[in-house]
């Protein structure tokens, strides 16, 4: 009875933020650079209270970027639990981008991540983390020989450093991250839209600026039961980003409004079953910087996963 209740109020939570992110989010949008959602940011199926060592997910996804840009996702993610000190996450995605303007396709960003506990006692638990994302293709991913804009490129196409703390208190989690971009992508994409609000931004010698996430959730999990958690995440890009202007003496120019927060509500469900865990996630935007050229806008983010632990 408690399980039919818990299923049918999950889905009636994602069935009323798809129609809610359907109908009032479309100029919004989602910015996850790839922090967001590495190690302990997230509450995560591989805990302290977890017997097994680790966990492989197939997780497939569906989300709407900009101008109705469909993207399909599959990513496979690896979790290992080493010497119930050191945790390593691995994550590698396979996209495939579609919209009026072409298709691209492609292996994503592999990100890698280590995670230690520094602090525990019997309600809080402390941990800092650090990783890098290492770009499979170089951000200039094209459809018959025309550059498509940043939110066909299945990969950022930056090698970027990783690193932040949660701390975990009861059901509650808060975490802070920090992305800091170690190199630029070779994008040569100029847009042929003369408004200044267009939704693609021409990044021809594009530039990243970093982005810092903030988390807060609250999860109830219960091993070989259903587990649910829902939260905010609060992404602050830290600086406008910039490009070079092709028909202005090739001089560069910072991207207005591109810098700012972005604040999306998010939530999942998951089920173990053995050695098996079953789940799905959604989060969606509420609120926006102005200007996002590194096409990283989503109407809304929902995958579904299986895992097998070991």
């Amino acid at each position: 009875m408690k399980y039919s209740l818990l299923l049918k109020s999950s889905l009636a939570f994602f069935m009323l933020s798809t129609f809610v992110t359907t109908n009032y989010s479309n100029a919004q949008g989602c910015s996850d650079a790839g922090v967001c959602s590495i190690g302990p940011m997230t509450h995560n199926e591989i805990s302290e209270d977890d017997p097994s060592k680790g966990e492989i997910r197939f997780k497939p996804s569906y989300s709407l970027g900009e101008k109705q840009t469909s993207i399909i996702g599959l990513q496979v993610e690896a979790d290992y639990n080493i010497n119930d000190k050191v945790y390593f996450q691995f994550l590698m995605p396979y996209v495939i981008s579609t919209g009026e303007l072409g298709t691209a396709t492609g292996l994503g960003d592999i990100t890698l991540s280590l995670s230690v506990p520094v602090y525990k006692n019997d309600k809080v638990r402390t941990t800092i983390f650090a990783g890098t994302k290492i770009p499979l293709n170089d951000g200039n991913v094209m459809d018959n020989g025309v550059a498509l804009p940043m939110a066909y490129q299945p990969s950022l196409g930056t090698f970027d450093l990783l690193g932040g703390v949660a701390v975990n208190v009861d059901h509650f989690l808060f975490s802070v991250g920090y992305q800091q971009p170690l190199t630029q992508n070779s994008s040569t994409y100029i847009s042929n839209d003369p408004d200044p609000d267009a939704k693609f931004k021409t990044t021809t010698g594009y530039e990243r600026a970093a982005d810092m996430a903030i988390r807060a959730e609250y999860a109830k999990a219960n091993f070989e039961k259903w587990s649910w958690k829902a939260g905010l995440l609060g992404i602050v890009h830290m600086g406008e980003d910039s490009y070079i202007d092709t028909e202005d003496n090739n001089q560069r120019k910072n991207i207005e409004n591109s810098s700012g927060l972005t604040l999306n509500i998010t939530g999942g469900i998951s089920r173990t079953v053995g050695k098996y865990t079953f789940g799905s996630d959604l989060g969606f935007p509420v609120m926006a910087r102005e200007a996002r050229p590194d096409g990283l806008t989503r109407t809304f983010a929902l995958s579904m996963y299986v895992g097998w632990k070991f």
